[in-house]
């Protein structure tokens, strides 16, 4: 018996032949537009445009989301702080500049690789 010859169905179509839709860059796409929106006023939204959505997978997309953001907030913060972007810190810094500079000027060993980092500290923050 011959092999039957199957049918070609485009890259873009579902199951059924229907073009198939991003769900979760739709609940995205809804999001951004309806920031306070609950998961079943999204599903019903989303729904009327016929896409067919549960109101979990919303939620679970509304919590990465967030997760998403909080990561680069952390992250700009972390960045900030690194860059000495607090007034207290590098206050602390200088005068922990200062004191290194001190006891290597009284004679006092101290590393030379402190002594130059304390050093170029004061320089920056003298500007």
């Amino acid at each position: 018996m011959a092999k039957k010859p199957t049918k070609k169905v485009p890259a873009e179509a579902g199951k059924n032949g229907a073009p198939k839709v991003n769900k979760s860059a739709a609940i995205r796409d809804y999001l951004k537009a309806n920031k306070k929106a609950m998961p079943k006023e999204i599903v019903a939204a989303l729904k009327v445009k016929g896409i067919d959505v549960s109101p979990n997978m919303v939620s679970i997309i509304k919590a990465k989301s967030k997760v998403k953001r909080a990561r680069r907030q952390a992250t700009a913060a972390t960045a900030a702080h690194e860059l000495g972007a607090g007034s207290k810190s590098s206050k602390a810094d200088g005068l922990d500049a200062a004191l290194i500079l001190y006891k290597a000027a009284q004679g006092q060993e101290a590393p030379v690789t402190k002594v130059r980092g304390a050093f170029l500290r004061l320089v920056e923050l003298l500007g």
